[in-house]
């Protein structure tokens, strides 16, 4: 958009662009747009920094799920009570599951086809979304979450990749 352009033009006057990092979920309809971006970024020399699958899979401890019966009842209680009592190990197990399926190969096909660096998953957490709500900083309320580990990887591309001051 013409927006977009002025933007870029703008900040880049200003010595301002120090590369795009691009945000896609695995579904098509997602990377529609950021492949949009990708061209935008290529022919206005923002150099791309990488790719992030965002919302790649859902990752969270067994525990943290809700069971119900084929009914709807929730027996989440029994549930955990029972594996408690037979395989507590279990309990510490993650689970993980595709939300949302990639297709054709998802964002790291598309990083590759591109040529531009893919920098991982941020796996769905929700605990990411209501620490947030709450005010409250996520790596250091959930620093051992598959999440939390993701966002540090992300943080420490950026930072090798730019000068960042320390505060």
């Amino acid at each position: 958009s013409d927006e977009h352009i002025s933007t870029v033009q703008y900040l880049q006057k200003g010595g301002a662009v120090a590369g795009a990092v691009l945000v896609t979920t695995p579904e098509e309809v997602s990377m529609a747009d950021v492949r949009k971006e990708l061209n935008f970024c290529q022919k206005t020399n923002v150099p791309i920094l990488g790719i992030v699958e965002n919302m790649g899979r859902y990752k969270a401890p067994l525990s943290s799920l809700q069971f119900e019966t084929k009914e709807g009842q929730d027996c989440t209680a029994d549930i955990l009570k029972k594996l408690q009592e037979t395989c507590p190990a279990v309990l510490e197990t993650l689970i993980s599951a595709d939300i949302f399926p990639a297709t054709g190969g998802g964002p790291k096909a598309m990083a590759q086809l591109y040529q531009v660096p893919y920098w991982g998953v941020l796996p769905l957490d929700p605990a990411l979304l209501t620490t947030c709500e709450q005010g409250k900083v996520f790596v250091e309320e959930h620093p051992d979450r598959p999440a939390s580990k993701a966002l540090k990887q992300f943080c420490s591309e950026i930072t090798s990749k730019l000068k960042v001051d320390e505060v």
